[in-house]
């Protein structure tokens, strides 16, 4: 870029100094014109970098402490038994499932845990991902189904924002 906008200087020194109807005025010409693809490209990059900035999260940050969102009181939907493994491997990671919306989340104990209890309903704190988009779609009342990977494994409805 550098290169281009000198280029575009001497462009312009020459056809400052050259006379009018001359060859070194026209190269001059070109070479002045440099400077258009060189701030397209500066634009470019300040564009991409602004939109890395933006990049959105795709998962919870492990070191990241837990903070809740919602309480929800979560209960079973039939009394098939759950795979034990596929709740190891989702530890405390969820979906949240409201009609055709998903909303990735995370309890504050691990799956496996929130489930082995289901005779009764209990409440359970989540954290959302990304609150800002899904917490004006789950108002109390809210019902939902509880989804880890892609297997439903409850059903629950929002008591209250935490």
């Amino acid at each position: 870029m550098a290169t281009l906008l000198a280029l575009a200087i001497v462009g312009a020194a020459m056809r400052y100094w050259a006379p009018d109807p001359s060859l070194a005025r026209d190269i001059g010409t070109l070479l002045l014109v440099l400077w258009l693809p060189a701030v397209g490209n500066l634009i470019a990059f300040l564009v991409r970098q602004w939109a890395m900035r933006k990049v959105r999260r795709t998962s919870f940050d492990p070191a990241s402490a837990f903070v809740a969102h919602l309480v929800v009181r979560i209960s079973s939907i039939d009394a098939q038994p759950l795979p034990a493994h596929l709740l190891s491997q989702a530890g405390n990671r969820c979906t949240v499932a409201l009609g055709t919306e998903g909303f990735t989340a995370r309890t504050s104990v691990p799956l496996l845990r929130v489930i082995d209890g289901m005779d009764r309903p209990q409440d359970v704190s989540m954290e959302l991902l990304r609150p800002e988009l899904a917490l004006p779609r789950l108002p109390p009342g809210s019902r939902f189904q509880l989804l880890a990977g892609q297997v439903a494994i409850a059903q629950g409805t929002v008591e209250r924002a935490a």
